[in-house]
């Protein structure tokens, strides 16, 4: 629950996280980032901004890749959201590929989390555009949060350990792990 949610980043984190999410590119439909994002969500699940602990901040549509990362270096967020929509000629694909080899170029990969949606990308095929996790149609505002707060705790569990980040090659959807747990 976002209750939950809440009280594990405030507890094992300690801080708000910053979340950004943005429709990239020339993409210009928002409904699947705003039902992710904004505080009155999707289903009677609430958005992001609802939860007390996530700075949740939307950016909306046609934000450049560079623009995004941009702000996501300005801003300090912990995760990127990128909805597309758009997938004639596999546009979606080149775009989601170009944002990764530019957050690589900058030293961002492994500092942010990177998650992808949108009715048409899968977990597979977000891995395969580089990115840390998709998520598509149907997806929940909890199930994006839960993901962000499981995946940002590992990272951190690994730093104290003194191991290195790996993008997870699992094929399974994010939503079909494990829920959080006190």
């Amino acid at each position: 629950s976002r209750e939950e949610i809440d009280e594990i980043i405030k507890t094992k984190i300690g801080r708000k996280l910053v979340v950004l999410g943005a429709c990239t590119g020339y993409d210009a439909h928002t409904v699947g980032i705003d039902a992710i994002m904004n505080m009155k969500g999707f289903a009677g699940d609430y958005g992001l901004e609802r939860y007390q602990w996530f700075d949740a901040r939307n950016l909306g549509a046609q934000v450049l890749n560079e623009e995004l990362l941009k702000r996501a270096v300005e801003e300090k967020a912990d995760a990127i959201l990128v909805s597309k929509v758009v997938t004639q000629h596999n546009i979606h694909m080149r775009d989601m590929k170009d944002l990764m080899s530019r957050a690589k170029q900058m030293g961002l990969g492994d500092r942010m989390i990177f998650v992808a949606g949108g009715p048409r990308v899968t977990h597979p095929l977000a891995l395969e555009c580089g990115f840390d996790a998709g998520f598509g149609v149907g997806t929940k505002p909890s199930d994006v949060a839960s993901y962000i707060v499981e995946e940002f705790l590992r990272r951190f569990q690994q730093e104290r350990a003194g191991e290195t980040h790996e993008k997870s090659q699992i094929a399974k959807t994010p939503r079909s792990r494990a829920r959080l747990k006190k």
